[in-house]
């Protein structure tokens, strides 16, 4: 993990995939560069999910 921190090595897409669905995130949340998006695609992400659950 600190490789990929310090930049040496970067993850696969695989990996990020992996990464995402453990911590609940979309994918692209480790590809976007500016916190107000990302914050923003928290929100959707969360939001969609909700709706997809059963009544």
């Amino acid at each position: 993990m600190s490789q990929y921190e310090k930049g040496t090595h970067s993850p696969t897409f695989q990996t990020v995939c992996a990464i995402a669905k453990v911590l609940d995130v979309p994918e692209a949340y480790f590809y976007t560069l500016d916190d107000n998006f990302a914050e923003a695609m928290l929100y959707l992400h969360k939001a969609f999910r909700l709706a997809k659950e059963p009544n």
